[in-house]
């Protein structure tokens, strides 16, 4: 059974993210912003909150990539086919870019998610951060210091 690039190379490069975002995590970033094009087909997905996609008409996607990349209509549907449709990633995004209009539309709508990933945390979001979980870590460890102590 042939196996695919992707499925060789897929641990590899989502072990290599995950580290990054460890370091970048332990250094108290309070949002890190990834680029993955094929978040979904990794199952990367499961592990980033909230899930941006940026999607664009199929029209000025299909003109960007034969500008881009100088190839033929033809060349540029059958890249878009090879890949899970853009509609469905939508689909499944929490948050939409609308990348078919100008570039500083899309900057703004960037800013404009920015702006609402780095609001306060809710108290769960704030328990799954690292200051939340050194504030576990925290307690738990004065409670068990306290109990063998036995003054709880």
């Amino acid at each position: 059974m042939p196996t695919s690039l992707l499925g060789l190379l897929a641990p590899h490069i989502s072990s290599g993210i995950f580290w990054e975002i460890a370091k970048l995590w332990m250094k108290g970033c309070k949002v890190i912003v990834l680029d993955i094009p094929l978040l979904f087909e990794t199952k990367m997905d499961r592990w980033t909150n909230p899930v941006i996609v940026v999607w664009v008409n199929p029209e000025t996607q299909i003109e960007r990539l034969m500008s881009r990349d100088g190839c033929s209509e033809e060349q540029a549907q059958n890249r878009i086919n090879a890949q899970l449709a853009l509609d469905w990633k939508k689909s499944e995004a929490d948050i939409v870019i609308d990348n078919s209009g100008s570039l500083d539309d899309t900057k703004q709508q960037f800013q404009e998610v920015l702006r609402k990933v780095s609001e306060p945390l809710t108290w769960k979001e704030r328990l799954r951060s690292r200051d939340g979980l050194i504030s576990v870590v925290m307690c738990t460890a004065v409670g068990v210091l306290l109990a063998q102590k036995n003054l709880l």
